[in-house]
């Protein structure tokens, strides 16, 4: 029978010890390296390409996100999971985006990390509920269908989205943008009904996430 290889890095000793005790039950899994530092991790999953790497999020060393970018792109068929304590739902994202495939509460882990694990393995991924909780599905639909319209907009209607987005005055951007400050209030009002809201400060938070705004826009006011 084909073995769950396994490496576990985490800088407490106790913990450690808890979770090789409750994989050891497991009879499906082998844990075939263990460390107490992220860097010796990261080597150890490189060297030898095991099917999970489970990192503890505060290992001392190179950053995690960082680490996980690491693995992912020399190893990409290892899974990576991360063990916390606390997470908010901004600290899930990052690390799904750095190339997580979970996030365990530590928790939890007497229960439920030999099923987790299984999950993982068959190509599930797994994220516990942050501390702030999820945001609501029907939120995360209205952002993304407002975001698609952004991308529409006009470079003109864009360019405007991004001074609003900077915090710049209609008469500032109307200086800027060689228009009347009448022009400025209705292109804004038809580009917020297009986009689905009702003043600046909802469209100045749709053109930041849809990535129309960057620092250098942001030093314009």
């Amino acid at each position: 029978m084909s073995h769950i290889r396994i490496h576990l890095a985490d800088s407490d000793h106790f913990s450690r010890a808890g979770i090789a005790g409750v994989l050891a039950e497991a009879n499906d899994m082998v844990i075939e390296h263990v460390s107490d530092c992220m860097s010796e991790a990261v080597q150890a999953a490189i060297d030898l390409k095991p099917d999970i790497v489970i990192l503890e999020s505060s290992l001392n060393g190179t950053d995690l996100l960082s680490s996980i970018r690491e693995i992912t792109e020399k190893t990409p068929t290892t899974k990576i999971v991360v063990l916390a304590t606390r997470y908010r739902r901004d600290e899930i994202s990052q690390a799904y985006d750095a190339g997580t495939s979970g996030l365990i509460s530590k928790s939890s882990i007497s229960s439920e990390l030999p099923s987790a694990l299984r999950m993982l393995t068959a190509g599930y991924q797994l994220f516990a509920q942050p501390e702030d909780g999820w945001e609501p599905t029907a939120r995360i639909v209205r952002r993304s269908t407002q975001q698609t319209a952004v991308r529409k907009l006009s470079e003109r209607d864009r360019s405007l989205a991004r001074l609003v987005a900077a915090g710049l005055t209609n008469s500032q951007i109307a200086r800027i943008a060689h228009i009347s400050e009448g022009s400025v209030k209705l292109h804004l009002a038809r580009i917020m009904e297009e986009l689905d809201v009702t003043n600046r400060v909802q469209l100045a938070v749709i053109a930041t996430e849809s990535g129309l705004v960057s620092s250098a826009d942001l030093q314009i006011a």
